[in-house]
């Protein structure tokens, strides 16, 4: 199973990048991955037309859409559309962040995490 980070990259713009989330463990109900830590979870309802122009993530958090259609437009310059089934890992909490734009009615939810954004890791990291 894969998932789209959108992060801060060094240029301090927002981008995608596809990530595996492997699997841990085979079990009859299907391939398991490891257990990603989180922290809260929202449900949210969306309606067709809406857009909140450039922002930051406001902390680490994995959308999961159920319904309708979301555009997200990284300060990079990509695009991307995101659907039922898609999963988006926002991580992107600083620099330009991005724009969403809402394409069409409807829902999703938010599992917020504990887990460190990857600027914040390479930031930690460089100051080693």
């Amino acid at each position: 199973m894969k998932f789209i980070t959108l992060f801060t990259g060094e240029d301090k713009k927002s981008h995608f990048k596809e990530v595996d989330a492997g699997f841990e463990k085979k079990h009859p109900l299907g391939n398991y991955s490891k257990k990603y830590p989180v922290r809260g979870m929202m449900f949210r309802d969306f309606e067709k037309g809406s857009s909140f122009d450039w922002h930051t993530a406001p902390q680490p958090q994995y959308i999961i859409y159920l319904e309708g259609e979301v555009e997200v437009e990284a300060s990079s310059g990509e695009k991307r559309t995101f659907r039922s089934g898609d999963v988006l890992f926002a991580t992107d909490l600083t620099g330009k962040g991005h724009i969403t734009r809402t394409l069409t009615k409807g829902r999703s939810v938010i599992v917020t995490t504990e887990e460190q954004a990857e600027n914040e890791k390479l930031s930690v990291r460089s100051k080693l």
